[in-house]
């Protein structure tokens, strides 16, 4: 009963030209967005934000899947996408279209937005989808003169955001350079496993993984191919070998995302992704093995996303090792907000974001010891008790394994856990195992010795339905009470007027609240609800009832139209009724233009035009669209274009160190700003401008000289002119050089050197000479990251020198003799 919401599934489970993909292949348009090659986390992140804000193609997506090409550009493929421009105030227009899968193409720095269709009725690029199937990209592969590409298919099981199942996985093709997809071609997978989770080149195999969904746990499953094409005969790791059987493929471990990646690095195979033992989840996780067929050691703990704060969920995972350096790990994640409401409200929501972690992680040298007598109990309210020994001065972290549904790895859990700790959200008659660690300033111990509990946990009540509300696009607003220890709810209704006696499913959903419908209209419904949780499901809730509507909207009133030094124009008009569309028509009278042309789209009661031609006579009129279809137009109003430089310039420049960059914030009213900059140190008079144009009031300055002092300031301009300059802030960069550097014989032959950092983001190398024997400095070819370094195998009684180097600045030596 619910169209139009099937992106919000993947969430469980710079000026840019329009590219289409039309029946010749996809047409491509440059677009200025900047390469991505040696860019950063934060950088990559911002070049989506900013691609999705001002491209007119690509409001937002998820998958991110990235793969070299061999003439040096980049594919991007992502799987629901949304297309089109976000709303003035950054919210994603109800008309926005939506598309299954489609790509990005970069090309230095240009970018290419490829799908299906036409520019007005866009389809997805490598399949025709349908309301009853729709495909979503798994991973790629270049070989030869084509990309190969995986996709999985779903179809269509109920009207709910989550009812959908796996059918199949397809192979297709892109060829190259034009990118022209080719047809589907079935593989003989089955439906238990979307396979194209990763894949991977190694030795003289393709590995492909993919993930099973069971309940609400993920398992990953791992197949091969000799050579590197996808469209000859797979085999199937089974836990001991291969087998040309799929029904013979094994778990490898639990926890992974619809998506996830893996990557040799050294001689490990590094596993990263979302981590999907535990429900909406904050963290991202890697297992290492020794073996692309595993088994898998850890998790280690990479990064907690900071959108959960905000109520939006993060899930998937995608590494591009080839977008950074050595030693280092660069992932991708998707974010998403199951209230859809809060998701069309915030475009940037539904982005890909980007973290960097140094790798291989650093273990501990001394960590505390595991804490003692843990017990678990439950409490037959659906909850275990956890209590241990514990000791002042150190934190703990509880774990848990769900034994009974496969779970192969233990899964931190959230909270503070003094001492004592209570579980929740646990599956009846499953049996669990728990595990604490205790955690100080040396580090992280070792777990605990594992304590057993079979849950007991009974149905939880029903909930109570508190409203159901129509609205006039014939759909009905149902909210119900909050049911503890439960995430997820069923919806049924009956339509009275038609008569039915037995109660169809309007899907689960997630929250307190779901929109069902469109309705017929003038119909009377009755809702219940059902609470679904580790105990099972509850009884129906009491039922209430509700009458569909669905109405032409009225006219709106006449709109005011105000000119702004942008060339844009402003309109704002009386509301007409709650969730209603908004078209606004316009010509240009100066040109004798008779023609309304395409509208444009609101989903509030204000729109700003794009810029106009100065000191031309714009009309406008406003319509009101419903699933009815459009209503009356309102009385016309005329506006005269006007484009002015800024007059004003930014005011409260901020300027604040951080590391070997400065972050700038400031206030202004305008979108686009430049950043002069004067390196007072070196004796610059003149300011000069920065190669980058900023959008919004927020800019991080780089290739900055360290311990220099600068003068900065901002300007904000248009299509007009430039503006006046702010007031100018003057900061200091912070120096890189390490303080109170000492030299200590701790041994026969051993020396510690050690210094006080100031700051945190910087490597050093070491840099030594015999003094006594006269030798010349020598650099040690590893680099220290921390505050000390040590030396063995010294000459006794030998006076030895030591300094620390960082980029160009070294310190003062140190000497020590060796003992």
């Amino acid at each position: 009963m619910r169209i139009g919401a099937r992106w919000l599934l993947a969430a469980w489970a710079v000026v840019v030209l329009f590219a289409v993909a039309a029946a010749a292949g996809p047409v491509a348009s440059p677009v200025t967005a900047g390469g991505s090659g040696g860019r950063s986390a934060a950088e990559l992140t911002a070049l989506w934000q900013r691609y999705g804000d001002t491209s007119g193609a690509w409001l937002g997506a998820d998958r991110t899947a990235s793969v070299p090409l061999p003439d040096g550009r980049r594919l991007w493929l992502f799987s629901d996408t949304f297309l089109g421009r976000p709303d003035p105030d950054g919210a994603r227009p109800r008309s926005a279209s939506l598309v299954h899968n489609s790509a990005v193409v970069q090309d230095g720095d240009r970018l290419t937005t490829v799908h299906g269709g036409s520019p007005n009725r866009p389809e997805s690029l490598v399949a025709n989808d349908t309301d009853a199937q729709f495909h979503w990209i798994g991973d790629a592969a270049v070989r030869g003169d084509e990309v190969q590409v995986l996709v999985n298919r779903y179809r269509s099981t109920g009207p709910g955001p989550l009812d959908h199942a796996l059918a199949g996985t397809e192979l297709t093709t892109l060829s190259l350079p034009a990118l022209a997809p080719g047809r589907l071609r079935p593989l003989p997978l089955g439906d238990k496993v979307s396979w194209g989770s990763e894949v991977m080149a190694d030795g003289g195999h393709t590995y492909v993984y993919g993930t099973e969904a069971a309940g609400q746990m993920k398992f990953a499953h791992l197949a091969r191919v000799r050579g590197d094409d996808l469209g000859q005969a797979w085999e199937f790791w089974t836990g001991k070998g291969w087998s040309n059987r799929v029904d013979d493929s094994a778990r490898l471990l639990s926890g992974v995302g619809t998506t996830f990646g893996v990557r040799r690095v050294a001689d490990r195979y590094v596993l990263v992704t979302h981590e999907n033992n535990l429900l909406f989840s904050s963290d991202f996780v890697a297992y290492t093995a020794a073996s692309p067929t595993g088994p898998f050691e850890g998790p280690h703990y990479l990064f907690r996303a900071p959108e959960t704060e905000a109520g939006h969920v993060v899930y998937d995972a995608d590494l591009h090792l080839d977008l950074t350096g050595p030693g280092a790990l660069l992932v991708s994640y998707n974010v998403n907000d199951l209230d859809e409401a809060v998701a069309y409200a915030d475009a940037s929501i539904y982005r890909p974001r980007f973290f960097e972690v140094p790798w291989p992680p650093v273990a501990a040298d001394r960590p505390p010891a595991p804490p003692g007598g843990l017990t678990a109990v439950p409490d037959g309210s659906g909850t275990a008790r956890l209590a241990w020994k514990a000791e002042g001065g150190r934190d703990y972290r509880v774990h848990r394994r769900d034994v009974t549904a496969g779970q192969t790895h233990f899964v931190r859990l959230d909270g503070d856990a003094p001492g004592r700790f209570r579980s929740e959200f646990l599956v009846n008659g499953h049996k669990y195992e728990f595990g604490v660690t205790a955690v100080d300033r040396r580090g992280e111990s070792a777990m605990s010795p594992v304590a057993t509990m079979t849950a007991t946990v009974p149905p939880p009540p029903a909930p109570t339905l508190v409203r159901a509300e129509p609205g006039d696009d014939g759909k009905v607003t149902l909210q119900w009470t909050e049911v503890p220890f439960v995430q997820l709810f069923k919806i049924y209704y009956r339509d009275l007027s038609a008569g039915q006696k037995n109660r169809s499913p309007a899907g689960a959903y997630p929250g307190q609240s779901a929109t069902v419908g469109p309705l017929r209209h003038g119909h009377r419904y009755e809702f219940t609800v059902v609470a679904v949780g580790g105990g099972g499901d509850s009884v129906h809730s009491k039922g209430l009832r509700a009458v569909a509507v669905v109405a032409a909207p009225p006219a709106p009133g006449t709109p005011s139209a105000q000119a702004r030094p942008d060339g844009t124009v402003q309109l704002t008009w009386p509301p007409v009724a709650p969730g209603l569309g908004y078209k606004i028509y316009q010509r240009d009278v100066s040109r004798g233009g008779a023609d309304w042309g395409q509208p444009g789209i609101a989903n509030t009661t204000q729109f700003r035009s794009h810029p106009l031609e100065h000191g031309h006579e714009y009309e406008f009129v406003v319509v009101a669209v419903n699933d009815g279809g459009e209503g009356a137009r309102s009385p016309v109003v005329r506006v005269r274009a006007r484009l002015a430089a800024p007059a004003d310039a930014p005011t409260r420049l901020r300027a604040t160190p951080d590391g070997a960059a400065v972050l700038l914030r400031w206030r202004s009213e305008q979108t686009w700003h430049w950043v002069f900059r004067r390196d007072v140190t070196a004796g610059e008079s003149a300011f000069t401008r920065e190669e980058y144009a900023v959008q919004g009031t927020r800019a991080t300055l780089n290739n900055l000289v360290a311990g220099h002092d600068y003068e900065l300031r901002v300007a904000a301009f248009n299509p007009g002119g430039v503006g006046p300059q702010s007031a100018p802030v003057r900061v200091r960069v912070a120096s890189a050089l390490p303080t109170n550097l000492t030299a200590t014989a701790t041994g026969p032959g051993n020396v510690r050197v050690t210094w006080r950092e100031t700051r945190t983001d910087v490597l050093y190398r070491v840099q030594m000479r015999d003094a006594t024997a006269g030798e010349q400095w020598s650099t040690d070819p590893l680099v220290v990251d921390g505050d000390h370094y040590d030396r063995i195998l010294l000459t006794a009684g030998h006076r030895y020198e030591f300094r620390l180097q960082v980029n160009d600045l070294t310190t003062d030596p140190v000497s020590v003799t060796v003992r």
